[in-house]
């Protein structure tokens, strides 16, 4: 007599079932993402390079009193300036320094040519004709000269750069002076030449 009841086939484990059985690691199923929203990628655009600052306009510097400077240096020194975006105060004080440096190069320059007249004047004191015991006669007759033929300009001019104790000059004028005297001229005046010296004489 057959058994008419037949064993049930067993059922197919589903996939994951599966692969934990076989021991093949588990995927996670594969869900569609929703693509970002445009807001979210976009960002503020960087300003680009090299852009221009923003225009700088500059009021009157200050400089110290008696001195100038010149306009068009002036200018070029504002558009230099304002290319590189310095502010005011910071302008001002590089005319500042500019103004402190011109100030010590005139001092210097002052300094030189007052050094400068004291040597020509030297020289002159140590010259064998127109030196040591005929310096004051020498001063007295170049006097005459400048007195005879000079203008106060002309005195103003030599006296302020120094060059009326320059020994050429000092000869030039003696040698006038000189001439005057043999033609019987008498010097202006009632300051005596042994009071004098050569600055004396060009003032």
């Amino acid at each position: 007599m057959t058994d008419s009841t037949q064993a049930s086939a067993p059922e197919t484990p589903t996939s994951a079932a599966a692969d934990v059985q076989s021991g093949a690691p588990a995927v996670a199923p594969v869900t569609e993402q929703a693509p970002a929203a445009p807001e979210a990628q976009a960002e503020a655009p960087a300003e680009a390079p090299g852009q221009p600052a923003p225009a700088v306009e500059y009021t009157d510097f200050a400089v110290p009193e008696g001195m100038e400077m010149d306009a068009e240096v002036l200018t070029n020194f504002k558009g230099i300036a304002k290319e590189l975006g310095i502010p005011q105060e910071a302008a001002q004080k590089l005319i500042d320094l500019q103004a402190s440096l011109e100030a010590k190069r005139s001092a210097a320059a002052e300094q030189a040519q007052a050094e400068q007249a004291q040597q020509w004047a030297a020289q002159v004191k140590a010259d064998k004709e127109l030196g040591g015991e005929n310096y004051d006669k020498t001063v007295a007759t170049a006097i005459k000269a400048v007195e005879q033929y000079g203008t106060p300009e002309l005195r103003s001019l030599l006296n302020e750069t120094g060059i009326g104790n320059h020994p050429e000059l000092v000869k030039f004028c003696h040698r006038i002076g000189k001439a005057l005297s043999e033609d019987g001229l008498v010097m202006g005046g009632t300051q005596s030449a042994r009071e004098m010296s050569i600055v004396d004489a060009f003032k």
